[in-house]
C-alpha cells in the first residue's frame, strides 16, 4: 500500500513539474504561442555617447514571456560589436507585452529570444545592398544552440 501511495505521489508530482516547466522555443515560432501588444514596443532611450553607438549592431536578447504576458529572465547573449547599445536593447525587452495566441488557451509561458538590429537600414528598402548589410549585421546575432541551452 505504501508503495503505491509512493508511486501516484511520483507521478502527481512529474506531472505537476512539466506543468510548470517553460518550453524553450526559436523565434520564429513565438507567434504560435504569443503575440507582440504593439502598444508595448515603447521607444526606448538611446545613450547620448558611448561606445559603437552608431555602428551597424545586432543584440541577441532571450527572455521568457510569463503567463501574464510579461517578460522576465531578460539577458543580453550577444551583441556585435560590443558597446553600449546592450543597454538599449535590454530595456526594449524588458517592457515588451504580450498576448497569448488563439492556440496558446493555457498561456503557457516560453522561453526565447529575439534579435534587435541598430543603425541599419530600414526594412523597407528594396536596395539589394541595404538588404545584405540588414541580413550580415542580424545574422551575426543568431544564437544557432539556443534551443539546446538550459532556462533561466
Amino acid at each position: 500500500m505504501k508503495h503505491c501511495l509512493l508511486a501516484l505521489l511520483a507521478i502527481a508530482a512529474s506531472s505537476a513539474y512539466a506543468a510548470e516547466r517553460i518550453q524553450t522555443i526559436p523565434p520564429e515560432r513565438l507567434s504560435n504561442y504569443w503575440l507582440l501588444q504593439s502598444n508595448s514596443a515603447a521607444q526606448t532611450n538611446v545613450p547620448n555617447s558611448g561606445v559603437n553607438l552608431d555602428a551597424p549592431t545586432c543584440a541577441a536578447v532571450s527572455y521568457v514571456v510569463e503567463k501574464d504576458g510579461s517578460t522576465s529572465h531578460v539577458k543580453v547573449e550577444r551583441l556585435v560589436p560590443q558597446g553600449d547599445l546592450s543597454k538599449v536593447a535590454f530595456g526594449a525587452v524588458s517592457g515588451m507585452h504580450f498576448a497569448p495566441a488563439a492556440a496558446n488557451v493555457g498561456k503557457d509561458a516560453v522561453y526565447t529570444y529575439v534579435v534587435m538590429s541598430f543603425n541599419v537600414p530600414g526594412a523597407q528598402s528594396t536596395n539589394a545592398e541595404d538588404k545584405a548589410v540588414r541580413a550580415r549585421v542580424s545574422n551575426a546575432c543568431k544564437l544557432d544552440d539556443f534551443t539546446a541551452r538550459k532556462q533561466p
